[in-house]
């Protein structure tokens, strides 16, 4: 399965940049399982792809502003759009250490096939 995690809000905290709690672990048991997984984002690719290498994180990052060039599968975003390909899950925002969005689990992204966690505010 190939998943893209955006990274503002959903991978790292909106206002302090920390780390969304158990992100690292979700991503290692999603790749060691043999799942492609990718990031994307609005802002700077470069910025973001230095900010994942100082976190272990590395993968490859790709722009919004700019068609994929890959379908995913499951489209993880804490403000997934219309226009966004594959299914997109909905997750809560991550906005600092202090106030942390929920953990994303395993098991949910792997059993997900569209639908519940599909929405929009």
């Amino acid at each position: 399965m190939r998943i893209i995690f955006d990274l503002m809000g959903t991978v790292m905290g909106s206002l302090d940049e920390s780390l969304r709690p158990g992100i690292a672990d979700t991503i290692k048991a999603l790749r060691e399982s043999g799942n492609k997984v990718d990031f994307w984002t609005s802002g700077r690719v470069d910025n973001y792809r230095a900010f994942l290498k100082n976190y272990g994180l590395e993968g490859d990052v790709y722009s919004k502003q700019e068609p994929l060039p890959f379908v995913p599968d499951i489209c993880v975003d804490d403000d997934p759009q219309p226009w966004m390909p594959g299914a997109p899950y909905k997750v809560g925002n991550h906005i600092c250490a202090e106030e942390p969005g929920e953990r994303i689990l395993v098991a949910e992204i792997l059993g997900y096939r569209g639908g519940t966690k599909f929405y929009w505010d």
